[in-house]
């Protein structure tokens, strides 16, 4: 059984990296994608997506909020993380959760498994597009 996929959506690249890294060090696999327009793309491409974590304000037609929205119209229970420095929780809807900038991982780790299980424990649910 494998571990749930995330899409990691930021356009720091560095944010990106580390997140990314942590996470996977942690178990779970993790695609990523530099900013909405690709994060989109990723989803439509048939990947089983378990979660996604994106940041909000970024370069492209898509921002974080467009590419939650869009992604609840394909998969309303595949939950979505949105991570911002310029939005409060009460604006970040339809995300299931909301963590302000700057976090640590642990609080997003904790925020995931509650979400999807640890890695080791495959979603039930099939999430993908």
């Amino acid at each position: 059984m494998g571990a749930q996929t995330i899409l990691v959506v930021e356009d720091e690249f560095l944010i990106r990296f580390m997140l990314a890294d942590s996470l996977r060090e942690i178990g779970y696999q993790v695609l990523e994608a530099a900013d909405g327009d690709e994060g989109f793309e990723i989803l439509i491409s048939g990947q089983v997506i378990d979660l996604i974590i994106t940041d909000v304000r970024m370069p492209g037609a898509i921002d974080g909020m467009e590419l939650t929205r869009r992604s609840k119209s394909m998969a309303p229970a595949r939950p979505v993380i949105v991570c911002s420095a310029d939005l409060f929780k009460s604006q970040s809807h339809p995300a299931d959760e909301f963590l302000a900038k700057p976090y640590t991982i642990e609080a997003l780790a904790g925020l995931i498994a509650r979400l999807t299980g640890y890695p080791w424990q495959k979603s039930s649910q099939n999430h993908s597009a």
